[in-house]
C-alpha cells in the first residue's frame, strides 16, 4: 500500500479575523497545529540559530543583562528600517521554514497538519502549502474585535491593518475561505465539511 502523504495546510488571515477560533476548532479535531510566531520565538532564544545569526548581524547591542534579545530593542532596531527588517527576515524566515520541515517529518504519520502564518501571502509561502486556507470576517466586527480584544482604538487599529495585505487580497489568494463573522457553530459546521472531504 502507498504511504499516505500528508497534507499540509497554510492558515492565515488578518488580525482580528479569529485566527484563534479556527485553532481551537482543529485542535478539538485533533489536528496539529504549528504557531510560526512561536517558532520564530523559539529561534531567538540564547544558543538557538536565529539568535546567534541576529547577533552575528546586528550587534550585542540587541541584548539586554541577561545576554538574551530584547525583544523591544530588536523591534526598535530591526523593524523600524525596511532594509535591517528584510535581512533579518533573510535569515530568520529560512530557519523557520527549517523548523517546520522537522516537525512536519516528526508528525509524518498525521493525514492533515495546518500551520498558522500570518503573514503568509506578505512573505511568499504559498508554493509551501498544499492548500492555503484564509479566515476572514466582515470588516466591521474586524475593528471591534481589535478595539475589544486588542485594546486599540478604531483609526489605529485601520493603521495596523493598512500594514498587512488587504484581507480583499487574501482571499482572493486562499483556496479556503473561513469567514468568520461570530457564530462558532457555523465555522464548527464549516470546518468539519471541509475537513470530511
Amino acid at each position: 500500500m502507498p504511504a499516505k502523504t500528508m497534507k499540509k495546510i497554510g492558515l492565515t488571515g488578518v488580525m482580528g479575523a479569529g485566527k484563534s477560533s479556527v485553532i481551537e476548532i482543529l485542535k478539538q479535531k485533533q489536528i496539529p497545529v504549528l504557531d510560526c510566531d512561536a517558532i520564530n520565538a523559539s529561534l531567538l532564544e540564547k544558543g538557538e540559530e536565529g539568535y546567534t545569526q541576529i547577533i552575528a548581524h546586528f550587534g550585542s547591542g540587541l541584548l539586554d543583562d541577561d545576554g538574551n534579545i530584547n525583544k523591544q530593542k530588536m523591534s526598535h532596531e530591526i523593524f523600524k528600517n525596511p532594509l535591517n527588517k528584510t535581512q533579518a527576515e533573510k535569515i530568520l524566515h529560512p530557519l523557520i521554514q527549517k523548523r517546520i520541515m522537522q516537525i512536519l517529518n516528526d508528525l509524518k504519520k498525521e493525514r492533515i497538519v495546518v500551520v498558522e502564518v500570518p503573514l503568509l501571502f506578505e512573505v511568499h509561502w504559498e508554493s509551501f502549502f498544499d492548500e492555503v486556507w484564509v479566515v476572514a470576517c466582515e470588516e466591521q466586527v474586524l475593528l471591534e474585535r481589535l478595539v475589544k480584544y486588542r485594546h486599540v482604538d478604531k483609526e489605529e487599529a485601520k493603521i495596523r491593518l493598512s500594514h498587512q495585505l488587504s484581507q480583499d487580497e487574501k482571499i482572493k489568494r486562499g483556496d479556503v475561505i473561513l469567514w468568520n463573522n461570530g457564530n462558532k457553530n457555523d465555522l464548527y459546521q464549516k470546518i468539519c465539511a471541509i475537513l470530511e472531504k
